[in-house]
Formats: C-alpha cells, structure tokens, sequence
C-alpha cells in the first residue's frame, strides 16, 4: 500500500513537473490546486521554491480574513524515505517573519532568495501585515511519512499558534485517490472503416485518424451499457431534449440513414495506441469524449440501425498521464452547447467530493457532477444545487445563490473552497430538505417565487445557528453529529427552519402595512433578490431570535454531538 500511495502521487504531480520547478515545487502546486483548491492561474505566482527561502515555500492571503497561509514542501525520491522534525522547525520558525511589518523587514534585509524577495513585494506582506494580516495557520507538505522525531515535534507543537498542519503521504494519497481523472477503458477494439482512414501525425506521439464507420458497430462498442465509455466525458444523457428527439426520428427513418454523416457532427475516440490497417482502425484503451448524446440515441434504438447509417468518427492516440485528453474533453464540447457548469464536471475538485461522499456515505448518499449521470444511492444531491447552496449557508451571499453561470465561473474556487468536504455536502442536502418542507407556511407569493426564496431561508438559518455554540459547531463541523443524529439534528433544524418562515412572513406583512399607510407600493420578491433586502430581514430575525433565547436557551440548537472535538 505504501508503494502504491507513493506511485499514485508521483503520477497526480507528473503534469506539474514544468520546467523550472523543483520536485517539491511540482508537488506543491499539485497541493495548491487540487487540495487548497487555488486558482490554477494563481498557483505559480503563490510559489517561491528554491534554496535560501527561509523555510517559505509559497504564501497564500485571503485579504477578506486578513489571514496569510505559510506553506513549505519536501518531496523524497524514494518510497522508503522519512521527513524529520528539521524542515518542521524551519517552518515554525518562519511565522515569527509575519509578526509585525519590522518583522517582515528584517526577513527581506536577510536577503532571501529572489523569488522569496518577489513573492513577498508581489503579494504586498508588508503593508498588510501593518493593516492587520497575521500568519494563521502553517501548512507543510510533504509525499513521505513522519519518522519519529517528525511525529514527536508535531505533538509537541500541537498547542501553538499558528497551528502546523501537516500533510503527509497517507493524507495526500486519500485525496489523490478520490481526485484521479478518469482513464480510458482498457479494451482493444477493431473499427472497420467504410474507406482507408485520413491519418496523421500531429504532434510527437500524438496521431489522428478519421473515418466513417457503422453505426452498428459503434453502438457495440464495450462501456456502452453501464456508461463507463464516457467517463473521461464532461456529461452524460440528457434525456428526451429537441436535439436528441430530432436525432431520434432520424434513426427511426430508414432512407435518412445514408445522410446521416451529412446530419452530425461524429464522435471523438480517445486512445493509447492507434494503428490503422487497410480499412481497420485497431485501438488499445478507448474512450468517447464527444458524441455521447448521439451514441445513447443509437444505442437505444439499435434495432432500426441499417448498413447506410455511418458516423463520423475521429479517434486520437495520448500518451498515458498526459493532460491532453483534458484539453481535448474540453475543447471539443466547448464548441457546442456545453455549460460551464459541464465542464467542472472534469475538475479534480468535484471528483475528489464525489469520490468523498461515496467513500464516507456508501450508497446511503450521494453526490452528481454530471449531467445524466446515474448515482446508485438513495439520496442524491447535484453539484448545481450544491453550489447554490454553498453560496447561502457558507459564502452567505444568498442574493447570489441564483446566478448559476457565475457559480461555476468567476465564484468556482471561493464557492468549493477547502473547506467544503462529504459531510458538509450531506448537511446541505438536509437543510435543502428541511427548508422544501417550510414552503407550505409561506406567504402565497413568496412560496410561488420559492426557487429564489429558499436560499434566504437557508442564509437565514446558518445565522441563526450561528446564535448558539453547539449551532456554531454543527456548521463547521457536521460530521459530529451526522450521519449517526440524523433524524434528531432534522428535527431540530425543522423547528428552526418553520420560525424562520414566520419570521420572514411577519416581516413582509409588516412592511406592506407600512407601505399602504404611505401610499407606496411594495413588492416582497424584490428583497430576496438583494444584499439590503435581506439584511433587513436578518436584523429584524436576529433580534427576535435573541429576545426569545433570553427567555428560552432551549429555543436555540442544542443537539449534543455524538463525537467530540
């Protein structure tokens, strides 16, 4: 298992081994994108990796908490190889640089190398630390294990500000497993052509070849049946829409069948080795990343496929651990109707959350990424409602929760940020729950504008929740109390949820009135749509929640969580 462990993030790393970068700086990067889910375009300019960094590796500020994230990394070449206590030191040590703007002073007059210099003046340390930024939290990360003396000065460190946090091969491996892109299949398969296909050599080893080919052949192609064809694929079927209808009714009329190349535009075939002989195309390793709707149509109605109906296919040959295939996914289907929110389907960030909630919750719950696509549990949360959802309860912009474009787009990376994990998603997934069962109580209008309304309650929630420290604690650390005090923590929330209602109900009531007796108009949608509008509803709830607590502390969330701290 270690080797294995080693092997898998040697391989997770390799596309980050530019040139310039040291193997810890690879390694970090990997890190900063795929754990600490950074920008991938911020992820360079974050990193300072060299000799003479005093410890430093990389730096990261989140200028909203004025917090700034101190990193270093150690990779070793070999499985068998431990990390010490020294590269830890140097690390602790490093926080005392962010203490005070002379601090950081006297950091650069050290003369550190260059890069540490850049880094530094790039991200302006120095006068943020004078505005109040202070080093929260350490981060070390490294692909070997703690040796004794490492485990030793980790415990002794345990208690101290800022806290280390250490990320070794056990922790790195946990993720890189959940985060690994999908493979091709590894069938050999035989295409027999209408024609010698047009081949070429584009770029190395990269080969294309293009050829019509029948569609009874291609509806027999292995992965068809349980989907694991497209895996590398950006979505899945959608179902009965106009396109697939259209595509439908062609298959379903025999003399359209010798049109049909005329009709679409093919499928692309991914693959590890591409011969052609004659009129064979033979492929070892296949995947379709393009023309999946088209091929579940065919597939389905395969009984009416005639000789005459051929596609267009376009099968490509990458290198295995390439990030071609990636680019390939994403360029071909970008020219056609695909969302932003198809494309994250790929990213390491929803895999790994997928492959997390499947590991954590087993089919009891589960988590979508993909259009079409079939999760065997019994509870199944989408990652575009999950966004939503994240944007109310934890971003606390509910007021933005309903721009979906923008959710997987400019808001990705702070909306899936680090902190999100299977046992968060799972706490969304009930509060969606338990706020569907309040839409009875609401107002008529705003029940009927319910798809937006839903986020304030959630938003409004959290913040109630928020009152209270077992409240507090539920929200950032669900796992405490979930699965296991599921029906008593719904409960709770349920009770929570409907006072909410009535808050929001009083509140609209109460300004109608004031507007009638002011002979003005008011219209309740409008102040779930805006950051004012809900502030006023959150204040006029906070206190009111506050005034029946004094009276009642059971009134709040006093669940009492099953594991500790």
């Amino acid at each position: 298992m270690t080797q294995e462990q080693f092997d898998l993030i040697e391989e997770q790393i390799a596309p980050y081994r530019t040139a310039g970068r040291t193997d810890s700086a690879a390694q970090l990067a990997w890190f900063l994108e795929n754990v600490w889910r950074m920008e991938p375009e911020d992820v360079s300019d974050a990193i300072c990796d060299g000799s003479g960094d005093k410890g430093i590796d990389a730096i990261d500020v989140d200028d909203d908490l004025r917090e700034i994230t101190i990193l270093q990394s150690k990779h070793r070449e070999t499985v068998g190889a431990g990390q010490g206590d020294q590269d830890l030191r140097n690390l602790v040590g490093a926080a005392a640089y962010f203490e005070s703007p002379e601090a950081v002073d006297r950091l650069l007059r050290s003369r550190p190398n260059p890069e540490l210099t850049r880094l530094l003046q790039r991200l302006d340390i120095r006068q943020k630390v004078a505005d109040g930024a202070h080093a929260a939290r350490l981060v070390f990360v490294t692909n070997a294990f703690l040796d004794p003396a490492g485990q030793g000065y980790v415990e002794a460190v345990a208690d101290r500000d800022p806290p280390l946090d250490v990320w070794d091969r056990e922790r790195l491996a946990a993720v890189a497993v959940r985060a690994k892109r999908p493979e091709l299949r590894a069938d050999r398969i035989e295409l027999t052509a209408t024609a010698p296909p047009t081949q070429h050599t584009l770029d190395g080893d990269v080969k294309i070849a293009i050829a019509l080919v029948s569609g009874q052949q291609l509806v027999a192609l292995p992965g068809l049946d349980d989907l694991t064809l497209f895996d590398p694929n950006v979505r899945l079927g959608l179902g009965r829409t106009r396109i697939n209808k259209d595509l439908e009714a062609t298959v379903l009329t025999p003399e359209e069948h010798a049109l049909f190349p005329a009709y679409h535009n093919g499928l692309t075939m991914l693959t590890h080795r591409l011969e052609v002989d004659g009129n064979t195309l033979v492929l070892e390793g296949i995947s379709v990343v393009n023309g999946c709707q088209s091929l579940l149509t065919l597939h389905q109605h395969q009984q009416a496929l005639s000789d005459p109906l051929t596609l267009l296919v376009k099968v490509i040959q990458v290198d295995e651990g390439s990030s071609l295939p990636e680019k390939i996914t994403y360029r071909t289907n970008n020219q056609n109707s695909v969302d932003i929110r198809d494309q994250r389907s790929r990213d390491p960030i929803q895999r790994e959350l997928q492959a997390h909630v499947a590991e954590v919750f087993g089919q009891d719950f589960g988590y979508s990424i993909r259009r079409g696509e079939s999760i065997d549990a019994n509870e199944v949360l989408g990652n575009e409602t999950a966004a939503q959802l994240i944007m109310a309860f934890y971003v606390n912009e509910p007021w933005n929760a309903v721009r979906k474009v923008r959710l997987f787009d400019e808001e990705y990376r702070r909306i899936f940020n680090r902190s999100i994990d299977a046992h968060k998603l799972y706490l969304l997934h009930l509060i969606a729950k338990v706020i569907e069962g309040t839409r009875p109580n609401l107002r008529a209008d705003l029940a009927s504008s319910f798809a937006s309304v839903r986020f304030t309650i959630a938003y409004l929630l959290v913040q109630v929740l928020r009152e209270s420290d077992l409240g507090k604690q539920l929200v950032e650390e669900p796992e405490r109390w979930l699965p296991d005090l599921r029906d008593a923590v719904v409960e709770a929330l349920t009770a929570l949820a409907e006072d909410v209602v009535v808050s929001i109900n009083f509140f609209v009531e109460t300004r109608e009135q004031e507007a009638v007796e002011k002979d003005e108009i008011f219209d309740a949608k409008v102040i779930f749509k805006s950051q004012s509008g809900v502030r006023d509803v959150e204040h006029e709830l906070i206190r009111t929640t506050r005034h029946v607590a004094r009276r009642n502390a059971e009134y709040l969330f006093t669940v009492e969580p099953v594991r500790r701290q």
